[in-house]
């Protein structure tokens, strides 16, 4: 393998909590990976705070017809080798993943298969896992593809559902298994590539 570390861009358009776990693992990692660029869709996303908070660029590329062109600029620009996404919601376009590669991945908030696809994401997983009176749930780390959390399973963390939890407090609990999950499944998803 490599002795350099590969160098990671981040990209979301919400608070940043995984953007600050996967920052704070790789600052305790460095031989694993380096966040190199964290990207926005939004320049007031608390995601670009989390660039600040750990002295990483940031950039912002919003979205319109240009996206997938102008993200690959920026990419191409900071020399990323993985592309991570962190609360980016929208399908990535197809030109982003076949320039690198398939070298992106995503933290879904379920265990794909399950309660994936279209439309799932953030609260509206929980309230479907709670509905569906399953057990037991977590967090996923998958390849992106061309369809809503269709790729290759990197790594999963499962946790029980309590009985009688409410979706917002199943939501907190699944991001704490995210926020140990996601940095450690980059290094996994590097060392078997």
């Amino acid at each position: 393998m490599n002795s350099m570390p590969k160098r990671v861009a981040i990209l979301g358009s919400g608070k940043g909590t995984n953007a600050a776990a996967i920052c704070s693992y790789a600052l305790q990692h460095p031989s694993d990976y380096a966040v190199s660029l964290i990207v926005s869709t939004d320049a007031t996303a608390g995601i670009c705070n989390v660039a600040g908070q750990f002295q990483v660029p940031v950039e912002v590329v919003e979205h319109g017809a240009e996206f997938g062109n102008n993200l690959i600029g920026v990419l191409q620009t900071h020399q990323i080798e993985i592309l991570v996404l962190a609360g980016f919601l929208k399908l990535l376009p197809s030109m982003v993943i076949d320039t690198l590669q398939g070298n992106v991945l995503n933290i879904h908030p379920a265990l794909l298969p399950e309660f994936g696809g279209k439309g799932m994401y953030g609260i509206h997983v929980h309230r479907a896992v709670i509905a569906s009176k399953v057990h037991v749930t977590g967090a996923t780390v998958h390849l992106v593809t061309n369809a809503y959390d269709d790729g290759m399973i990197i790594s999963q963390h499962k946790i029980d559902v309590p009985e009688g939890i409410s979706p917002e407090d199943l939501q907190r609990q699944v991001q704490v298994v995210e926020h140990e999950l996601y940095p450690k499944a980059i290094t996994v998803f590097i060392r078997n590539r």
